[in-house]
C-alpha cells in the first residue's frame, strides 16, 4: 500500500500572480493499493463532491504517470481523507494531482523524477503556484518556459504564522480566471513586479513590516474582489488586528493574512468580526510546512 500526506498550498500571495506559493500545515492524505482489476474510490472526510469514477482527478493525475512511464496497471482502491476544502482557493486540485502521480509513480518503479512530476502537474493544473509548494514544501517561486518548471523552495524561519480564514461558499476558479482582463497596462505591471520583489526580499529577511507592501497587487485581486461580500472590510479587521499582510488565497474565496505571534487574539478578534457577516467564515492558524509531501510503502 502507498500512503501520501500533501499540504495545502496557498497561491498567488498578493502580487505574485501564478508565480508564488506557500504550503501549509494542513493535509490531504491518500491511501493507494494495486488490486486485481476494476476502480474503487473511497473518500473519507468529504468537504464536496469527489468523483467516484475514471474521472476522479487523483486517478487521472495517476493515469497520467502510468502513461508516461509506460506502465499498465491492472486495478486500483483509492481512499482519500482530506482536511484541504474544495474550491475555496487551498490547493485542493494540486493536492490530489501531487498525491495521485506520487503515488502512481511509486507503484510504476519510481521512473520520473520530481521535476519531471512536477512539469506533468503543472501541465495538468495549469500553472505551477500550487502544485510547486504541494510537492516540495515551503515558500516557491515558480516560472515555466515551454513546458519547463523552474522552482525555488526556500524554507521559512519559525514564528511566522498564517491567519486562514474559510467561508461557506465557493468561487468556481473558472469563474474567477474569466474575470481577468486579456491585457494589462505597463504602469500595473511594472507595480506587480515591484511588489512580488519586495514581498520575497521581506519574507526571507525577516522584515516583517514590508510585507503589506507587497502583497499590493493590480493583476487580480481587484477583478476579484467583487465575489466577496464585505472584501474592503474584511482586509481592514485584518490589519486593525495587526496583520502584516492579507491577500486573497489562489482564486478566492479564501483571505490569507500573515502573522508575527502566535495568532490567538487575531482570530478570537476575526470570529467577532464575522459573527455579524451574512456568511459564515472560520479562522484558522497555520504555520508553513516546510517539508512538502511525503510518501511511504507498507
Amino acid at each position: 500500500m502507498i500512503r501520501v500526506r500533501v499540504p495545502a498550498t496557498s497561491a498567488n500571495m498578493g502580487a505574485g500572480f501564478d508565480t508564488l506559493g506557500i504550503a501549509f500545515n494542513l493535509y490531504s492524505r491518500l491511501e493507494i493499493e494495486e488490486t486485481e482489476s476494476g476502480l474503487e474510490i473511497i473518500t473519507v472526510n468529504n468537504s464536496g463532491n469527489v468523483q467516484s469514477d475514471r474521472s476522479n482527478l487523483v486517478y487521472r493525475a495517476m493515469d497520467a504517470v502510468f502513461g508516461e512511464a509506460g506502465y499498465k496497471q491492472r486495478g486500483l482502491r483509492i481512499k482519500q481523507d482530506s482536511a484541504v476544502p474544495m474550491t475555496r482557493g487551498l490547493g485542493s486540485s494540486s493536492a490530489c494531482i501531487i498525491g495521485g502521480m506520487l503515488a502512481a509513480n511509486a507503484i510504476s518503479g519510481r521512473k520520473l523524477s520530481y521535476p519531471e512530476i512536477l512539469e506533468l502537474a503543472a501541465a495538468m493544473e495549469g500553472h505551477p503556484d500550487n502544485v510547486a509548494p504541494a510537492l516540495y514544501g515551503g515558500f516557491c517561486v515558480s516560472a515555466s518556459e515551454n513546458g519547463k518548471i523552474f522552482v525555488k523552495s526556500m524554507k521559512l524561519r519559525s514564528g511566522l504564522r498564517f491567519a486562514v480564514m474559510i467561508p461557506d461558499f465557493f468561487v468556481a476558479t473558472k469563474k474567477s480566471r474569466g474575470a481577468l482582463p486579456e491585457t494589462v497596462s505597463l504602469r500595473d505591471a511594472a507595480f506587480n513586479i515591484s511588489r512580488a520583489s519586495l514581498f520575497q526580499a521581506a519574507l526571507v529577511t525577516g522584515d516583517w513590516e514590508l510585507l503589506r507592501y507587497g502583497v499590493e497587487d493590480k493583476l487580480h485581486q481587484p477583478y476579484r474582489r467583487s465575489y466577496i461580500e464585505g472584501f474592503d472590510g474584511i482586509f481592514e479587521e485584518t490589519y486593525r488586528l495587526g496583520s502584516k499582510a492579507t491577500y486573497l488565497s489562489g482564486s478566492g474565496p479564501t483571505i490569507v493574512s500573515v502573522l508575527s505571534g502566535r495568532g490567538d487574539r487575531f482570530r478570537r478578534g476575526m470570529e467577532s468580526f464575522f459573527s455579524e457577516n451574512s456568511h459564515k467564515w472560520r479562522c484558522m492558524i497555520l504555520e508553513c510546512d516546510n517539508v512538502g509531501s511525503v510518501l511511504s510503502e507498507i
